[in-house]
């Protein structure tokens, strides 16, 4: 049992003492002054410094601790609904003293570093009865603002010294539940939306906001503020609560942003197309006079950009080097060659986009093509400006990776088509043969790629096939001569044996005739 109850009583206190460290904030109708019932006191309010003021020293009859306690409190004194302001309560408690004839509590802002103060003072007729008693002051009139710290302090009339008691106190902010939905200023409003794509508007509806106040509606560009793009609407107290504001381009980051028409009013914003990512990448800029490619970011975020070349299948994009930029409010590329296969690639953490601006409309001002020759490569530039290029043989180790094996340069003084041979050695070819070609002249080029070339793969088949005929060949000679041979001993063993069997045969026939004649000699 005795358990139950420490345990209980455990958490009265944990429960109590959260309790006093977030205490809800009051409402108050009126502030003023309250003393503890039957004393009574008046109040006056000072406006001047009254803080440094001389000290006296107490007479040996005052107690050591004439002053008790002191408590700060923020309380709201509203007017109207969402219409209120802060004040701070101090409330002290002291044990009344024939010497002490009244108290002296002040508010000292360390922001503003404003001072208010209020003179309380005791009557004397029912004032003796409580000498020696603990009575109470609560004053509950000093204004203050959100977020602001302040010093309290209490002392007494006439001011003993070290007779006095200081507490500190931070008001809150709109984050606070009472303040927020209480002070105007934290009153940001609700917003609702709906888009017109075909119009490329959009229309605002706004609601729970303060009364008696106007309201701002604009549009702009959430970056670490949002920026003001120039399209705004006010509205007034009497005023519909919707409005229509127009939008030229879609972006993640552009914002519906409110607030009440007030200085340093919490501000409500909304971003209706913030999973437009992929809008993001469509601001690409070719200057044909300077030959540059420029990318401007409008929206924050973390993003790589470069450029890439198109294979010829469209199925990837081959990364240029030393064209890698991250995290520029504007990329430029300078001398750039305008082809339908140069792209620029965006990548982020929610994925890869690749644009290629010269897609349409623009048409290639060069080309690259060769033909075959046993052992030979004939490439061909044909180009309508003057250009240098370079053509190189190259082996494919990665499905996008391709080591140069051969280079020659190529130098198109003027417009027209330029030839250049390669010879290659029967140890050069190879099924991961691959043709280059690109310009030199500029900065950034796209690469030509041929791949997979037939008539390489055919004459390795070639090659292969009269290696594999000449060892059939040898081999069948082989089975010829070891034939022959064993024909010939085969007749020679033959032909050796032939006498033989005729002197075999003769001895056979004279042992018949032998036996013959005496067989007929035997009845004498």
């Amino acid at each position: 049992m005795r358990t139950k109850s420490g345990c209980l009583s455990s958490l009265l206190i944990i429960l109590s003492s959260f309790i006093s460290c977030c205490p809800a904030v009051e409402n108050n109708t009126k502030c003023g002054l309250r003393c503890s019932q039957g004393l009574q006191c008046i109040s006056k309010n000072l406006t001047f410094n009254v803080q440094h003021r001389y000290c006296r020293e107490p007479p040996s009859s005052l107690p050591s601790k004439v002053l008790e306690d002191l408590k700060i409190f923020a309380v709201l004194k509203c007017r109207k609904e969402r219409q209120c302001s802060i004040h701070l309560k101090a409330k002290g408690a002291l044990i009344l003293n024939e010497h002490i004839r009244g108290v002296e509590m002040c508010s000292l802002s360390m922001t503003t570093f404003r001072y208010q103060c209020v003179i309380v003072k005791f009557n004397k007729h029912g004032y003796k009865k409580f000498i020696g008693h603990p009575v109470q002051i609560e004053y509950d009139c000093f204004s203050a603002e959100m977020e602001e710290y302040t010093q309290v302090t209490l002392k007494t009339i006439p001011y003993y010294c070290d007779a006095f008691i200081q507490q500190e106190y931070q008001v809150g902010d709109c984050t606070d539940k009472d303040i927020g939905k209480s002070i105007s200023t934290c009153i940001a409003g609700k917003l609702d939306y709906v888009i017109d794509k075909k119009q490329k508007s959009l229309s605002v509806q706004v609601s729970e906001i303060v009364e008696d106040l106007a309201y701002h509606v604009r549009l702009c560009h959430k970056w670490f503020i949002c920026e003001d793009v120039g399209i705004s609407a006010l509205i007034k107290v009497q005023d519909s609560k919707e409005v229509t504001l127009p939008y030229s381009r879609i972006l993640p980051c552009l914002c519906i942003e409110g607030w009440s028409a007030l200085p340093d009013a919490r501000r409500v914003q909304l971003c209706p197309f913030k999973n437009y990512t992929a809008e993001l990448w469509n601001g690409i800029t070719y200057d044909h006079v300077s030959q540059e490619l420029a990318w401007e970011q409008v929206c924050p975020m973390e993003v790589s950009v470069n450029l890439c070349w198109m294979t010829r299948s469209s199925d990837h994009c081959i990364d240029l080097q030393n064209s890698f930029h991250k995290r520029q409010h504007k990329v430029r590329y300078s001398r750039v060659d305008p082809n339908p296969r140069l792209c620029v690639k965006f990548t982020t953490n929610e994925g890869v986009w690749v644009r290629c601006p010269f897609a349409f409309g623009y048409s290639p001002a060069w080309n690259m093509t060769f033909d075959e020759q046993y052992s030979k490569l004939q490439f061909t530039f044909k180009t309508l400006n003057k250009a240098e290029f370079k053509m190189a043989l190259c082996n494919r180790s990665a499905p996008h990776e391709c080591d140069p094996l051969k280079e020659l340069q190529v130098t198109a003084n003027t417009v027209g088509a330029y030839t250049r041979v390669f010879n290659l050695s029967q140890e050069e070819y190879d099924s991961n043969f691959c043709i280059q070609g690109w310009r030199t002249d500029v900065e950034y080029s796209v690469r030509i790629q041929f791949c997979d070339i037939m008539w390489i793969t055919e004459l390795k088949a070639t090659g292969t096939s009269s290696a594999y005929t000449w060892t059939v060949a040898i081999f069948m000679i082989l089975v010829i001569l070891l034939t022959v041979i064993l024909v010939a001993g085969y007749m020679f063993c033959r032909a050796l044996h032939r006498p033989y069997r005729k002197v075999v045969q003769h001895s056979s026939q004279s042992s018949k005739r032998m036996s013959v004649d005496i067989q007929e000699a035997s009845p004498l």
